[in-house]
């Protein structure tokens, strides 16, 4: 596997050690951004893999990160961590387009397969594959 590229952006600094210190010992290249605004800036300019950004930030939000992100790449895997979960902010995360939901605090094992989860889940093959399966039920309709 090559190695893959991730972009951490929260307000806390200690958050943003500890991902890229769990991140980085899987492998990964990790990029840390302290604020919605400098994220958004290093996700859409550089060559990155997955995003795993906050909800709430000083700055700007993670709602519009998510949004910002999607216009120029709408493919990439965006993890939403937070130590502020709830049913509604989850919905509203995956409407604009999370791949996964972390709640803070949550284990380096928690970190690990969320990471892994959302770069499988849009990994080319799965892609490929769920446009197939799409384009075979619209022959049968």
């Amino acid at each position: 596997m090559d190695k893959k590229r991730a972009i951490v952006i929260d307000d806390e600094q200690i958050v943003l050690d500890s991902v890229k210190k769990i991140l980085s010992q899987e492998g990964f290249d990790v990029v840390t951004a302290t604020g919605g605004g400098a994220g958004i800036s290093h996700a859409i300019s550089e060559d990155v893999d997955i995003v795993l950004t906050d909800i709430r930030m000083p700055d700007i939000d993670g709602f519009k990160v998510i949004r910002d992100i999607r216009k120029f790449k709408p493919a990439i895997p965006i993890v939403i961590i937070t130590g502020y979960a709830s049913v509604s902010s989850a919905v509203q995360a995956m409407k604009l387009g999370a791949s996964q939901y972390l709640e803070k605090p949550f284990t380096p094992e928690q970190l690990i397969q969320t990471v892994r989860t959302a770069l499988d889940l849009s990994s080319p093959d799965v892609i490929a594959e769920q446009t197939l399966i799409h384009a075979a039920e619209m022959r049968n309709n």
